[in-house]
């Protein structure tokens, strides 16, 4: 099962970096896999597999560079599924708003990695803390990059927002469940699979929420082993557009109500102190119907379940609306059952 990307808290000392003089952060403890045309600044993220360094290219840009390593893997085989799902996704990773732009993939077979580069996470740390939250528009928007210091750097990710404020504001939650649907809707129309949502691996980009930690990224008819983040995984496993789903699902319960997802459904205990408690009650019915534990019961797509909240986001009622479909559902039933009011028994004519 792949770890959680943690950010990397301590500051290691500074050197130079290309011709810029930008201070190098130097990690004692970090072996520097050679990345061409890049120079990596410091590690910036380390999970069960690889890790994430923040690096600067040849034109002075800041990119983020992952790492898989072999000896990570007990065998050849799920260390080359990765790479695979990740030669599947590049191509199509800069054609969607929501998915993290991969820019570059390579292989180094006599050191035992692969790496890739990617578009880098939005600043997070204590100095950028709050930018962008007042007076945010009701629609993410690309935003240039602002500067920030390499020594500071932390990727702003939807678990540094949780961390940071308990929860979101309902109006919050249903923005970024639209951005992501829109992002699995995507992907599953690939044939892909993405088997690890969790807030730790949705980053912002410009302030546009995207799907990030792709490494787990696979063929929906793969063939895969267990893998995932715990309490974020669906009772039959990951795998299938409904199992992304099921943890998009949890995702949203957490930011909207502050609680842990080994927590649901329950709704919190204050609920009703909350400036937005019917607004959260809506929510909740697309979180139920998204983390159902039969996936037959759950969305059949990301498309269903954009749809429910984008009838939130215009103020729509999601509970008034189911109520009305399975009352015309039990309508329809019942007018079924019914005998045809044409058929009558036959007559026979005697002589």
């Amino acid at each position: 099962m792949q770890g959680p990307t943690q950010p990397q808290s301590t500051p290691p000392a500074s050197g130079t970096v290309g011709t810029g003089h930008i201070p190098a952060l130097r990690d004692p403890n970090a072996t520097r896999p050679h990345i061409p045309d890049h120079e990596l600044v410091r590690r910036i993220g380390s999970g069960s597999y690889g890790e994430v360094w923040l690096a600067r290219n040849v034109l002075g840009d800041y990119r983020a560079v992952k790492v898989i390593y072999r000896h990570k893997f007990e065998h050849e085989r799920p260390y080359d599924r990765e790479f695979e799902g990740i030669q599947k996704f590049e191509p199509i990773s800069r054609l969607h708003e929501s998915q993290v732009d991969i820019l570059h993939v390579g292989r180094n077979d006599g050191a035992g990695y692969f790496y890739y580069v990617m578009e880098l996470a939005d600043d997070g740390s204590e100095g950028e803390r709050g930018k962008g939250r007042e007076g945010e528009k009701e629609k993410f928007s690309s935003a240039p990059f602002p500067p920030f210091s390499p020594a500071a750097y932390q990727p702003h990710t939807l678990k540094l927002d949780l961390y940071r404020h308990g929860r979101l504001p309902v109006d919050e939650c249903i923005q970024i469940g639209l951005a992501l649907t829109t992002a699995l809707e995507h992907l599953h129309s690939h044939g892909l699979v993405h088997r690890d949502i969790k807030p730790s691996n949705i980053i912002f980009v410009g302030r546009v929420p995207k799907l990030a930690d792709i490494g787990l990224v696979a063929s929906m008819d793969a063939t895969m082993s267990f893998v995932g983040t715990s309490g974020f995984l669906p009772p039959e496993g990951p795998g299938t557009p409904q199992a992304d789903i099921y943890s998009l699902g949890k995702v949203l319960y957490e930011i909207g109500t502050g609680k842990d997802r080994h927590d649901f459904p329950q709704l919190p205990s204050d609920l009703r102190e909350f400036s937005d408690p019917e607004r959260l009650v809506e929510l909740n019915e697309i979180m139920l119907k998204a983390c159902e534990p039969e996936a037959r019961r759950r969305y059949h797509s990301a498309e269903e379940m954009h749809a429910d909240l984008a009838l939130l986001q215009r103020g729509k009622s999601v509970q008034r609306r189911r109520a009305l479909q399975e009352c015309w559902a039990g309508a329809k039933k019942i007018v079924a059952k019914r005998p045809s009011s044409t058929s009558r028994p036959s007559t026979v004519f005697r002589n």
